[in-house]
């Protein structure tokens, strides 16, 4: 098999591949250059698909307005967090809810900002084949 072609049997579904952060099209080769947990380094893209040579910057500035679904995913974090800070500890002092929001907020961010990306590559990339589910 070329390195362009897919072999559509042996490809994982769309939720599978986007969960492991895998390329929208070959579904085999990472899109990050390290894991999540490489706090230097974690949002790094790689260029391309070392598998199927795709190109993960569709253009310049592309992932831009993944910083909405960041931001809106820090936003629902404050505010469950918050809540469950409320409730847990019956309206407790500040510096309470700073530790209770804050922790989740910070240990979240990695995992957010790759997924936003992972999310618009998928879904304004214009790249996954829907026709693939149906085999």
């Amino acid at each position: 098999m070329k390195r362009n072609q897919i072999d559509p049997q042996k490809n994982m579904s769309m939720l599978q591949a986007m969960v492991a952060c895998k390329c929208p099209v070959c579904t085999k080769g990472n899109m990050f250059k390290t894991a999540a947990t490489d706090l230097w380094n974690f949002n790094e893209l790689k260029e391309e698909c070392e598998v199927c040579g795709f190109k993960f910057m569709p253009e310049p500035g592309f992932y831009q307005v993944s910083l909405f679904f960041t931001y809106a995913v820090g936003v629902a974090v404050f505010i469950v967090f918050g809540f469950i800070a409320y409730y847990l500890f019956n309206d407790p002092e500040l510096w309470v809810y700073y530790v209770v929001i804050l922790i989740p907020a910070i240990l979240v961010t990695p995992w957010n900002l790759r997924y936003s990306k992972v999310l618009m590559l998928y879904f304004l990339g214009g790249v996954w084949n829907s026709e693939r589910e149906e085999e």
